[in-house]
C-alpha cells in the first residue's frame, strides 16, 4: 500500500493532473473577478473551487501515506511544507466570512504551481540562493549611483534643475538613465551647458546599463546551475533511501516467511 502510494505520488501523470487542477483553480479565480459570471455560475464556480481544494487534501494525504511510518518525514521537505500551510490556509476558522482575505488565500493556491513543476522550483531556489550575492552587488551599485548623483547634482543643478536640483532627484533621473528611457533628452540638456557631459552620461550608460545587468545575470545563471544539481542530487538521494528502505523490507518480510516455513517443517 504505502509503495503503491509513493509511485502513485511520483508518477508523471499524477503530477500532470495536479498541474491541470492548480491551472483549473485559477481560472475560477480570474473568472469570479467578472460580475458576470457571479452572477450567473456563483455556484458552479463554488463547486469547483471546493472540488479543487479538496483535490489539493487528498494529495497531501497520499504524499503523508507515502511516507510509511515516518509521516513527519513529509514536513521536512521545504516544498511539502509549503503546499500544507496553503491548503491548510482555507480551513482557518472564520475565514468564509472575511471574503476579500478568503480570496487571497484562494489565490495562493496558483503559487502551488511552483511545488508542482521542478523547473519552477529550480528557478526559485536559485533566486533565493543568489539573494547573498545579490545584495553585494547592490550595494556596490548604490555605491555607483550614489557617486553618479552627487556629480550629476554638482554638473547640472543650476542649468536643470528639474531633474538635478537635489540628490533625491539626480537619483530618480540616474534610475531613468538605468531604463534607457529617452535618457539621450538628458545627455543633450547637460551637453548645453558642458560639451563634455556626454562621457558622463555613456560612461553611466556603461556601467551601470550594460555590466552590472550582465552581472546580475550571471549570478542568476550560476545559482540556477547549483539549485538544479542540488535539486537533482536530493530528489536521486531521496529515491535511494526510499529503495532501500523498501529493500530492507523486503528482506525481512522474506526472513519471516522462512522462519515460519522452519518451524512448520518437522
Amino acid at each position: 500500500m504505502i509503495e503503491y502510494t509513493r509511485k502513485l505520488t511520483e508518477s508523471a501523470r499524477f503530477q500532470a493532473f495536479i498541474v491541470g487542477v492548480i491551472l483549473l483553480n485559477a481560472i475560477i479565480i480570474g473568472a469570479e473577478t467578472y460580475p458576470y459570471m457571479i452572477e450567473n455560475y456563483s455556484r458552479e464556480l463554488h463547486f469547483l473551487d471546493s472540488l479543487c481544494l479538496w483535490i489539493f487534501v487528498l494529495e497531501i494525504l497520499l504524499k503523508i501515506i507515502a511516507c510509511g511510518k515516518q509521516p513527519f518525514n513529509f514536513f521536512k521537505n521545504g516544498w511539502n511544507l509549503f503546499d500544507f500551510v496553503i491548503i491548510a490556509a482555507a480551513f482557518i476558522p472564520g475565514l468564509q466570512n472575511q471574503t476579500t482575505v478568503l480570496r487571497l488565500v484562494r489565490l495562493l493556491r496558483v503559487l502551488r504551481l511552483l511545488s508542482a513543476m521542478p523547473g519552477l522550483q529550480i528557478m526559485v531556489t536559485a533566486l533565493l540562493n543568489s539573494i547573498p550575492r545579490i545584495a553585494q552587488m547592490a550595494l556596490l551599485s548604490s555605491l555607483l549611483f550614489y557617486i553618479y548623483a552627487v556629480i550629476g547634482q554638482t554638473l547640472f543643478s543650476q542649468h536643470d534643475p528639474q531633474h538635478w536640483g537635489s540628490l533625491h532627484i539626480a537619483l530618480l533621473s540616474l534610475f531613468r538613465i538605468l531604463t534607457l528611457e529617452d535618457w539621450t533628452d538628458l545627455m543633450y540638456s547637460g551637453m548645453e551647458l558642458y560639451s563634455w557631459s556626454w562621457i558622463y552620461f555613456v560612461s553611466f550608460v556603461l556601467l551601470a546599463t550594460f555590466v552590472i545587468f550582465n552581472m546580475l545575470i550571471g549570478i542568476i545563471l550560476n545559482s540556477m546551475e547549483e539549485a538544479r544539481e542540488e535539486v537533482m542530487r536530493e530528489h536521486n538521494k531521496g529515491h535511494s533511501r526510499e529503495d532501500l528502505e523498501f529493500q530492507l523490507q523486503a528482506a525481512r518480510d522474506a526472513l519471516n516467511i522462512l522462519e515460519k516455513a522452519l518451524k512448520k517443517t518437522p
